[in-house]
This record gives structure tokens, C-alpha cells and sequence, in this order.
């Protein structure tokens, strides 16, 4: 299809909406499109090209929303980050007791990671290849959202809710139990039989993420 056919359509398709949103909802569109191919190809084996295809728009339309190859990757990895920050803060400063918070913070992380089928893979590709966006843009902010899961946990741990220990390790240790699965997706599918992301496998992987992070975290009663 050629791609003035191709933006006549989208335009069609949106026409519904009101002219303010229709940028944001392009632009929305293009960061889905970015996300799957930047995971499926990494960085340097996704094009500008590839993005405008899939969309169905012109490169130029493309370039109007986003300058740069860079800038675009940075915003893909961005927004990630962001679905992943944005609930666990709420979940941190919300009220309720702690294994309750840890409860609602797994759910949360997983959802997050599960609602996209790229989201883990990605985010963990960046992370291995040390690449330039992370490293030098977003290294703050992945930061800031480990730092805010440690302090959590040291603030369950002088409450007396959560076991002693490295707090950090305890982290990381949650972290590679949330990610891996949906980051090394074809190999779970072959090992238990399922599609990681169906959404049977993502409830039995919530609940018993829920049960081994508190097996982890939450420190025995007194007998």
C-alpha cells in the first residue's frame, strides 16, 4: 500500500478524535511500533525506515514527531521506565501495612512488565549492552526507582515486618525474578508449554511471584 493511501486511512480512522489529541495518540502509535522492533532487532537493527513502515506514514511525518533514530530510542525506553516507576511510587507512599504494600508492589511490577510483551526484553537488552541511552540519559531514573524499592524495604526491615539483610540484594534478587521470564520468552514458552504472556500463564506467574517474594521478604511470626 502505498503510504498516502496508508496516512489517509490512519486519517480516517482518528478523525473521531479532537485535533489535540490526535499528535499525542500518533505519537503513541509510533512508540508501540518502535517498542516491538528495537527489541525484536536492538538498536542498531531497527531503522527509521522500518518505524515509518509499520506505522504506515511517511519518514517525514516520522522526523516531524521524532528528530532523530536517538531520540526516538530514548523515548521508547523512557515511557518503559515509567510504567514501571509510576505505580511502584504510588504503591511505596500509599498507606497499609508493609506486606500488604510488597503484595501490591508485585502485582504492580508485574502487570507493568506483562502488559507488553517487549517491555522486560527490551529494558534488559539495554541494560547488557551498557548502551548510550541508559548509561548517559536514563541512568538516574532507573536508579531512583531501585533506590526507592531499597528504601522500602530497609523501612520494613527496621519496622520489623521484613527479614534482615542486604536490602539491595533482596532488590535484585526480585528484579531478576520479575524480568527474566518475560524477558526470555521463547525459551519459557518451551519449557513450560505456554506463551508467557497469555494472560493464564501471567495470573499463575502473579500469584506465585506473590508467594516467593514473600517467602523472601516478610519475616515469620514469633512461634
Amino acid at each position: 500500500m502505498l503510504p498516502r493511501m496508508q496516512d489517509a486511512q490512519h486519517s480516517h480512522a482518528t478523525s473521531a478524535r479532537s485535533p489535540a489529541d490526535r499528535p499525542r495518540a500518533r505519537k503513541e502509535e509510533i512508540l508501540d511500533v518502535a517498542t516491538r522492533l528495537f527489541a525484536e532487532r536492538g538498536y542498531d537493527g531497527a531503522s527509521m525506515n522500518d518505524v515509518a513502515e509499520r506505522v504506515g506514514m511517511r519518514k517525514a511525518s516520522l522526523f516531524y514527531h521524532f528528530a532523530t533514530k536517538d531520540a526516538l530510542y530514548e523515548a521508547v525506553l523512557n515511557r518503559l521506565i515509567e510504567r514501571l516507576a509510576t505505580p511502584l511510587a504510588a504503591v511505596y507512599a500509599s498507606e497499609g501495612s508493609f506486606v500488604e504494600r510488597l503484595d501490591t508492589a508485585t502485582d504492580a511490577l508485574a502487570s507493568a512488565i506483562s502488559h507488553s510483551p517487549f517491555t522486560a526484553r527490551l529494558l534488559v537488552r539495554e541494560a547488557m549492552d551498557w548502551g548510550c541511552v541508559i548509561r548517559d540519559k536514563l541512568l538516574d531514573k532507573v536508579l531512583s526507582v531501585l533506590e526507592g524499592s531499597t528504601a522500602f524495604v530497609q523501612a520494613g526491615q527496621e519496622a520489623g515486618a521484613f527479614v534482615d539483610g542486604d536490602a539491595r540484594h533482596l532488590v535484585l534478587t526480585t528484579v531478576g525474578a520479575q524480568f527474566l521470564p518475560f524477558a526470555l520468552g521463547q525459551l519459557v514458552e518451551r519449557y513450560v508449554g505456554s506463551d508467557p504472556f497469555d494472560p493464564a500463564f501471567v495470573s499463575a506467574r502473579r500469584k506465585e511471584l506473590r508467594r516467593q517474594v514473600r517467602n523472601m521478604v516478610v519475616k515469620a511470626p514469633p512461634r
